[in-house]
């Protein structure tokens, strides 16, 4: 069943839905799609759906613009809608340096590494943990460069996990954005994101960088604005179908 889903995500990919997984969870983004294909990738959806009841995956993470959903009739009524996010792009090849306060990059496996994310995150030394093996699993070549911490006063005040998004033209990501609960509302979040941008275009050497937040998020999307970023006309709508009801959903999340 393992190659039945891996081929199911192959044909999608072909059609413009993209997939990243990790051992538990498989996440799909549209960003765009020819109409013509909107009935083969409902299709394809459903089959996906379909074969999650023998596979070791328990759930399917959907982003999509609502123009298509509009048009896909299984995937509605198999997945839930469960928020809408908003897309900022930024070309970086024409973009000037980023002028950027100090930062650090740490290898993800030691123990400082961990500890700061718990703090951040806000959950426990375990669950930092398993939200960094997510990441090994989903970015397996480009996990160990992208721990970058944010310092002001050697104290580490945020972290800013950038790669190149798989299966992309040099397509830049960040994975993940924070700022230490102790030094929030200090202004350190537009710095703290343009060091993500800087290191996309000098470390991973992308092209260009989108950038996807909750609808609702007003200060990344004002961070996001700040450093030149364009907000896109589409807004996805999020889905969610979980096999397994008692898990939960992952902290994970692309801005």
């Amino acid at each position: 069943m393992v190659i039945q889903v891996e081929k199911l995500l192959i044909q999608l990919q072909k059609l413009g839905v993209h997939s990243i997984k990790n051992n538990k969870s498989i996440m799909l983004e549209v960003l765009k799609y020819n109409k013509s294909h909107v009935m083969e990738i409902d299709r394809l959806l459903n089959e996906l759906i379909n074969e999650m009841q023998n596979s070791t995956w328990n759930k399917i993470l959907l982003e999509c613009p609502r123009q298509l959903l509009n048009n896909l009739r299984y995937t509605k009524t198999n997945m839930n809608i469960t928020g809408e996010r908003v897309v900022y792009t930024m070309e970086l090849l024409d973009s000037d340096d980023f002028s950027v306060p100090k930062f650090e990059v740490w290898p993800i496996n030691q123990e400082n590494s961990i500890r700061l994310l718990s703090e951040v995150l806000q959950v426990t030394l375990n669950h930092a943990e398993v939200f960094l093996q997510q990441m090994k699993e989903e970015l397996p070549d480009q996990a160990e460069k992208m721990f970058t911490v944010y310092k002001v006063n050697t104290i580490p005040v945020g972290i800013v996990l950038p790669h190149i998004e798989p299966l992309t033209n040099n397509e830049g990501r960040l994975f993940w954005i924070g700022i230490h609960p102790n030094y929030l509302g200090k202004g350190f979040g537009k710095d703290l994101h343009a060091i993500g941008l800087y290191r996309l275009k000098k470390d991973f050497h992308a092209e260009c960088y989108v950038g996807i937040t909750q609808i609702d998020n007003c200060a990344m999307r004002k961070i996001m604005q700040s450093n030149g970023c364009v907000e896109s006309e589409h807004i996805l709508a999020s889905l969610e179908y979980v096999h397994d009801s008692t898990l939960k959903k992952s902290d994970c999340m692309d801005i």
